[in-house]
């Protein structure tokens, strides 16, 4: 696979964690109060949580954000080690 791909899914994950990290830290910030920098990031967040939620039906509430984290993280540690230029040697 060509390695400009694989940074580029990597990337976008790590795009992806730093959001929910973004969103979290606005969410204790501000609270639950509706802004334009909340929804912005409930906009790019929210599907992530949905997919976390369907594959892990035990996610609830606070959890959702961590796991989603967690999965995020596993995917791109997963990535990296099997997709590295490397690993083929």
């Amino acid at each position: 696979m060509n390695i400009v791909v694989i940074q580029l899914i990597n990337y976008t994950l790590s795009f992806l964690m730093w959001m929910i990290v973004g969103r979290g830290f606005l969410t204790l910030i501000i609270g639950n109060r509706q802004n334009f920098m909340l929804l912005a990031f409930a906009k790019v967040t929210e599907p992530i949580y949905s997919v976390t939620r369907t594959i892990l039906p035990f996610a609830k509430g606070r959890w959702v954000p961590v796991l989603s984290f967690i999965l995020l993280a596993l995917i791109r540690l997963a990535m990296i080690i099997i997709l590295h230029p490397a690993a083929g040697r």
